[in-house]
């Protein structure tokens, strides 16, 4: 159960989710933005400020993805579990949040019916992401045996002429 859950491998799968899903948004913000704004007049200027609206979105979220497969490549041990936490936590309730605002204040994505089947699948990944850091908090970290690194080189003298 424990090679299941690798906190390393469960982040950058999770990253590379996040960073895919965005950069594939960016080609349909356009009709994204008229079906989650559906029963607004989205022409011109207001089709602009729509669209743009979800390309920051995209990009956040690929961008969001791009950081946590560096973090995971980068951190080891029960660091990257803890960062590992904070990181699934402050992505899945930033978009949590964002989503909800938009949805309570502007009528986001009221017409579309809840949230896409993509959002379900992103959640059910976060969800084992963070079992899997949550899991791996108090992973020991890697001990190096320091005497074999301290050995000095064996040095040969050279004769003097």
């Amino acid at each position: 159960m424990v090679k299941f859950l690798n906190a390393r491998i469960w982040l950058i799968l999770f990253g590379i989710f996040l960073l895919i899903g965005g950069l594939s948004g960016i080609g349909s913000v356009e009709s994204e933005a008229s079906k989650q704004w559906d029963g607004v007049d989205l022409t011109g200027r207001t089709l602009d400020i729509a669209a743009s609206v979800e390309v920051v979105w995209v990009l956040n979220v690929a961008l969001w993805g791009a950081a946590i497969i560096a973090i995971s490549l980068l951190v080891s041990g029960h660091s990257l579990a803890r960062v590992g936490v904070v990181a699934i936590v402050t992505v899945t309730l930033s978009q949590i949040v964002v989503a909800t605002y938009l949805g309570v204040t502007y009528d986001y994505g009221q017409s579309a019916g809840g949230p896409p089947w993509q959002f379900f699948i992103i959640l059910a990944l976060a969800i084992v992401t963070l079992v899997a850091c949550i899991v791996n908090w108090k992973q020991k970290p890697i001990r190096v045996d320091a005497s074999v690194h301290a050995q000095p080189f064996m040095q040969t003298p050279v004769k003097q002429p």
